[in-house]
């Protein structure tokens, strides 16, 4: 089942890979603003829908088409850091929404605190942890980066959480090749 693991923020995490994958690298990551600053905040959702478009449809996609896509859920609007953030947030779900039912894919929304208690164990973060460090160094472990991700790249680990969550509670099975307990699932 090919998936996409999708963190929607004003950098947008997204993770997409086969559940079929042989090694935890092959999963392809990557972090993309859809939206610049001077621009309106509509444009988000647009720009998030037009690359969807262009990476899964058409003579020149990169990916294959999705049959799932696994999405964060969208904080309230009261938990956003400021009034512009969720406005954006708004828009990338409206163009996200707008993708998938044009074209018939599956979308699943996941609240983070869900897809972190799968991942690492714990979905809410201790007093003095920075959960989304704990999130990153359990991308390392389980073979997903090379590296721990910096704080600038970690919405691409919130997306591989994502992905992980989709993989084992939708496609009932976990990654091929993720070490599980010691050895390798």
């Amino acid at each position: 089942m090919f998936t996409v693991g999708i963190d929607l923020a004003t950098t947008t995490g997204i993770a997409i890979g086969d559940s079929r994958i042989n090694h935890p690298s092959q999963l392809r990551t990557m972090s993309i603003r859809f939206r610049k600053p001077h621009e309106d905040f509509e444009m988000a959702g647009y720009n998030l829908e037009r690359w969807m478009e262009a990476s899964f449809d058409g003579p020149l996609a990169r990916f294959p088409w999705p049959d799932l896509i696994v999405a964060e859920a969208m904080l309230p609007l009261a938990g956003q850091k400021s009034d512009d953030a969720g406005k954006v947030a708004l828009s990338l779900h409206q163009g996200l929404y707008n993708f998938c039912y044009g074209y018939g894919i599956r979308l699943e929304r996941v609240s983070a605190s869900t897809a972190r208690k799968h991942f690492i164990g714990q979905g809410r973060a201790q007093p003095g942890q920075d959960i989304k460090l704990l999130v990153a160094e359990q991308c390392k472990r389980l073979g997903y980066t090379e590296i721990v991700l910096p704080k600038a790249k970690r919405d691409q680990c919130d997306s591989i959480c994502v992905w992980d969550y989709g993989v084992h509670q939708f496609a009932r099975r976990r990654p091929a090749g993720v070490p599980l307990l010691g050895g390798v699932a």
